[in-house]
């Protein structure tokens, strides 16, 4: 049977992707090395490159040497052209940014929220999102949105959110009615891998990205993309079941019992302060055991986890409120333990800080990067 032609309109679409894509990756770059790079032909590359310099997506810049014919103007991605917003939810506030086509972020915006309700919640980032754009308007190509928990991107939904107190909620088209604008929603580890992965940090790489605060997360990066496993939960770190000491069963908000979030995350740690009768926030130095503890168990969970997919490299964004005197230096010292007797070295394993500007930077970037790809951008 003869394949279906596709039609033209989809062809120079994955054509102009292509080009953009290698521009992103390899700027400054002349249109005969895009046309050595993508196989089009010199006609087409001029035709694609044309149109895209004049929608502001591609400017050029500077001229290269020249080899005895008229010099080559060299292309890189334009900053005026477009741009994407991305916001990080959390029970508190929507903190919203604006980046450009290049991924750098040119506005920030913070929503205060009168409560987590789903409702509210989008007004929120309606607002925020309209204040940090300004007067951008018809070049704001879409919204993503960062939300803690366990996020369904393909459908647009929010399946569990302890931190936000969601079950099954459809945060996509109810931020989409309000802001006017696509719409992308994914967790905050996915939404901070995602920023990793659009400035080709990891191209390529095998990769377990892990989230700490308020609530955990991971992400599985295989050859620099994020897998979403067969029903979008793929990477469900936090609600794995930690292997516990002696004491009472913690029970954690999705309904089970000492899950890792009961263990390592704030919301967590924060809960047996309470069982222990102590109504105050975690305090670095008194409650230096129960850090400890924490480290301990997302260590070890990390190293389990690190040990099953095989990856080159392991990165734990802690949340700044989650910087916890040495907590993150804990946690490292209990993954790289429980690789004292195996058989591979450790892959390497870097601690950073997920601030709320490259979460939501990362959402961001999930709405630039349909730009780069005409297929799914994982």
């Amino acid at each position: 049977m003869k394949p279906r032609a596709g039609s033209k309109a989809l062809i120079r679409e994955i054509n102009e992707a292509l080009v953009l894509d290698i521009v992103r990756t390899q700027a400054p770059v002349s249109r005969a090395q895009i046309t050595v790079q993508t196989g089009l032909s010199a006609a087409s590359v001029t035709g694609i490159t044309g149109k895209l310099v004049h929608a502001g997506l591609l400017v050029e810049t500077e001229i290269a040497p020249s080899t005895g014919g008229r010099p080559a103007r060299l292309l890189e991605l334009g900053r005026e052209g477009v741009f994407a917003a991305g916001v990080r939810l959390s029970a508190t506030e929507a903190h919203a940014v604006v980046v450009d086509l290049r991924g750098g972020v040119v506005a920030t915006y913070s929503e205060p929220m009168p409560s987590a309700g789903p409702d509210d919640a989008a007004a929120a980032a309606a607002r925020a999102v309209s204040a940090a754009a300004g007067g951008m308007g018809s070049r704001l190509i879409g919204v993503g949105v960062a939300v803690s928990g366990v996020v369904d991107q393909a459908g647009g939904l929010v399946r569990h959110s302890g931190a936000m107190g969601w079950t099954d909620v459809k945060f996509q088209v109810l931020l989409e009615e309000i802001a006017d604008q696509p719409v992308v929603v994914d967790s905050y580890v996915n939404a901070y891998a995602r920023g990793l992965l659009f400035d080709d940090v990891s191209k390529g790489r095998e990769m377990l990205i892990f989230s700490v605060g308020t609530s955990l997360g991971a992400a599985v990066v295989v050859e620099g993309r994020i897998q979403r496993g067969f029903n979008g939960a793929a990477g469900g770190f936090a609600h794995s079941r930690a292997i516990t000491g002696p004491g009472p069963a913690r029970p954690c908000h999705c309904g089970a019992e000492d899950c890792f979030e009961t263990r390592g995350s704030l919301w967590g740690m924060q809960r047996e302060l309470e069982r222990s009768g102590q109504d105050r926030q975690i305090d670095p130095d008194g409650d230096s055991g129960l850090i400890a503890d924490a480290a301990l168990h997302l260590g070890i969970g990390m190293a389990n986890a690190a040990k099953i997919l095989g990856p080159e490299q392991v990165i734990a964004g802690f949340a700044p409120e989650a910087d916890l005197g040495t907590f993150a230096e804990q946690t490292k010292r209990a993954f790289l333990t429980q690789y004292h007797h195996a058989n591979t070295p450790p892959p390497l394993f870097d601690a950073a800080i997920a601030d709320p500007v490259a979460v939501a930077r990362g959402a961001a970037c999930s709405v630039l990067a349909g730009l780069f790809s005409a297929g799914p951008t994982g």
